[in-house]
């Protein structure tokens, strides 16, 4: 029956969306938003990249704390930015996160692509969104800031880096008891392509005593897979949900 339905609505969107249906959830999503109870409910939106950094020669990754979310670990990487002017969002009735409502917005948040919209414009965002016109497509930004401005890693050694596109992954019309509503989740997983020099810095870092104070920690594979970051059965930082994106699983 959904099959069908799928088909009989193909026939009646435009190009643009109908490229959309050769993925079902997408499809669904389509549906879900436009005809059942989530057409007039506020989705939140959150768009973002994560780098998998791996040490070399180990099964270990290097993480940084979030910087909003207290005592939490993570990968480098957030959310990606918006360019252009404001107004297909308005069109949409967009609404940024705020401290009322999410994560809130400050200088260095400014145009994040973080923000709630009325449940059936829910795959005009995502189609938006797979164009990636308007809108930031790379993971520099956060790599530069969340490693180098912070000098966790050196500014000289990591000037210039590779690296390669892993996997998209999305959660939609997932609740969130922390929002109070419903999300629309998307994350592009980065691998980091080091030369040997930066192989020998990761080393060199991995092997400096664990100092949470400097806004970063080597954790294990388990450890990720846990969600715990612990030392000696003592557990000295949460590590968040997506992280576990960088090792090939989801959440």
């Amino acid at each position: 029956m959904g099959s069908i339905i799928i088909a009989l609505l193909k026939q009646v969107f435009s190009k643009g969306v109908s490229k959309l249906w050769d993925n079902k959830d997408v499809a669904w999503l389509y549906i879900r938003t436009l005809f059942w109870t989530y057409r007039t409910k506020q989705i939140r939106f959150s768009l973002s990249y994560l780098f998998r950094i791996k040490i070399p020669g180990t099964n270990s990754y290097l993480l940084v704390l979030n910087r909003r979310i207290a005592n939490q670990l993570q990968p480098v990487g957030g959310v990606y930015k918006r360019y252009g002017d404001d107004k297909l969002f308005e069109s949409w009735g967009f609404v940024p996160d705020s401290q009322a409502n999410g994560l809130g917005v400050d200088h260095t948040s400014d145009c994040d692509l973080r923000f709630r919209v009325k449940g059936k414009y829910t795959v005009d965002v995502v189609k938006w969104f797979e164009e990636a016109k308007e809108r930031e497509v790379s993971g520099e930004r956060e790599f530069c800031e969340e490693l180098l401005e912070t000098g966790i890693l050196d500014r000289e050694v990591f000037k210039s880096i590779r690296y390669k596109h892993i996997r998209r992954h999305s959660r939609h019309l997932k609740w969130s008891e922390f929002h109070q509503c419903y999300e629309v989740l998307i994350y592009d997983v980065y691998e980091l392509l080091p030369s040997d020099k930066q192989r020998e810095a990761l080393v060199a870092l991995a092997a400096q005593p664990l100092d949470l104070a400097k806004g970063f920690a080597i954790a294990e594979c388990e450890q990720i897979e846990q969600c715990r970051f612990h030392r000696d059965g003592t557990q000295l930082a949460k590590i968040g949900q997506h992280t576990k994106l960088i090792i090939n699983q989801s959440f």
